[in-house]
């Protein structure tokens, strides 16, 4: 199974497998409750990016690894509209695969309306699992080769020499207990990320990146169409103040 950095997914190319995860589609609704006002452009912008990526490459199936929506409740008005959009949108163009995050809660209300494969803890592809990392890797999971997750929102901020900051959503790889992991970045906008080289261990989401050393982890940027493998997270911030 070969599997390709894209964009802010994974292509795996011989099996034609798009992989995304993170859309947090609503995230305005629950913003407004906070008092906070955004215009409703983040879920468009989604869209387009990701019927680009479809064109852009040879697509039959889409991986959502969780947290479609964002409310941790009953879906809000707008995710029902916007989840429902997108489904109508992809539903005649490729099968489509959801695994469920920890914001999911009641989206299969929605995506049987749709017949989508709704998947949990995880989805497993030969030697490949699929899961949201929200929770501990499942025991029956355990003789997988590679690790795919996302959840973390994962992220990496670099300096200039002049000590301005620059932050990029990233993708980790690494080892997982004898296992590659590769942890995927939000796709939503909004969801800008927690810079991975900044953070303790405390401040980790993931029980399974809690469990290992995040020093170890390689990030990866997708950037101007361009992917840019970074040093390992423990010697980053030196690399910066050099670089």
């Amino acid at each position: 199974m070969r599997i390709e950095i894209f964009d802010l997914g994974l292509y795996i190319s011989d099996l034609r497998i798009l992989v995304i995860a993170d859309l947090h589609i609503g995230h305005e609704a629950s913003l407004e409750k906070q008092g906070v006002l955004l215009p409703l452009s983040t879920y468009p912008r989604m869209k387009r990016k990701l019927l680009n990526m479809i064109d852009e490459v040879d697509v039959d199936e889409l991986i959502i690894l969780g947290d479609v929506k964002t409310e941790f409740g009953r879906p809000s008005i707008q995710e029902w509209i916007e989840v429902k959009d997108l489904l109508n949108t992809l539903k005649n163009r490729l099968r489509i695969r959801v695994v469920r995050g920890n914001h999911d809660n009641y989206i299969l209300n929605i995506l049987s309306k749709f017949s989508i494969d709704f998947h949990y803890p995880y989805f497993k592809l030969g030697d490949t699992v699929f899961i949201h990392g929200h929770e501990p890797l499942p025991h029956e999971a355990e003789d997988a080769e590679v690790i795919v997750m996302a959840h973390e929102h994962p992220a990496v901020t670099l300096r200039d020499r002049l000590g301005v900051k620059f932050k990029f959503k990233c993708f980790l790889r690494g080892d997982y207990k004898g296992r590659e992991l590769m942890v995927i970045p939000a796709f939503s906008p909004l969801a800008t990320g927690a810079s991975i080289n900044e953070a303790g261990r405390e401040e980790l989401l993931s029980p399974i990146l809690q469990s290992i050393d995040i020093g170890e982890l390689t990030p990866i940027v997708f950037e101007d169409g361009e992917v840019f493998e970074l040093p390992k997270i423990k010697h980053l911030n030196s690399y910066c103040r050099e670089s």
